[in-house]
């Protein structure tokens, strides 16, 4: 390679984001070149600053720069529901489709093979075990992809509560008006929200008809 040493160092750290190829790399790292020192050390400050400061809250699993996030601490959101997505960029998403209740964040979901990114199942499972009396939850709903791996984690959830000091709570899932074999990140959030408004309950009990 023609380039000097700093310049392949980071195509080679560049080449290393998801979805980011050769081309895709060589591209990003001329821009900062050519964007001068300004440029790329405003942006290596930013990539210091969330790496030093953005962590999964405590309560939701959401990432945040302060415990807990703005959603957990916010007294007007519904406390009774949970909404269960895998990735922060779904709660982004639901989000933005009009979702007033609380979240939980699983950062991840299982893979056929069994595997994929530890799941925040204990976290999830002490979550409902914990919360009584006026914050009891009425509806655990659940957000997975709409596809076979989000069945599957939507399942193993499902069996979860089901074996847990709650058997009986209400658990739904989002309507299929998300196009099956989705994201949910990339959903309309029209489509979203009526996914929501539509939700079906699965096991035992019936979701809430005051749902938000």
């Amino acid at each position: 390679m023609a380039y000097p040493e700093a310049m392949a160092r980071l195509l080679q750290e560049l080449e290393k984001l998801p979805g980011i190829g050769p081309r895709t790399a060589e591209r990003l790292a001329h821009h900062m070149v050519q964007g001068g020192r300004d440029g790329a050390l405003a942006l290596a400050a930013a990539i210091e600053s969330v790496v030093s400061t953005v962590k999964p809250c405590s309560g939701c699993r959401h990432l945040t720069d302060r415990d807990p996030c703005p959603i957990c601490s916010d007294a007007s959101r519904d406390r009774r529901r949970i909404l269960v997505v895998e990735q922060p960029r779904d709660l982004e998403a639901l989000e933005r489709a009009g979702w007033r209740g609380l979240y939980h964040v699983l950062h991840g979901s299982l893979r056929a093979d069994g595997g994929g990114e530890p799941l925040a199942l204990d976290a999830l499972r002490r979550r409902l075990d914990r919360d009584a009396g006026a914050d009891e939850i009425l509806e655990l709903v659940l957000g997975t992809d709409p596809d076979f791996e989000g069945d599957g984690t939507a399942l193993e959830i499902a069996a979860m509560v089901r074996a847990s000091r709650r058997p009986e709570l209400p658990i739904s899932r989002l309507a299929r008006g998300v196009p099956t074999g989705s994201s949910i990140e990339y959903s309309n959030p029209a489509v979203l929200a009526e996914a929501l408004a539509e939700r079906r309950a699965i096991g035992r009990g019936q979701a809430a008809e005051d749902a938000p």
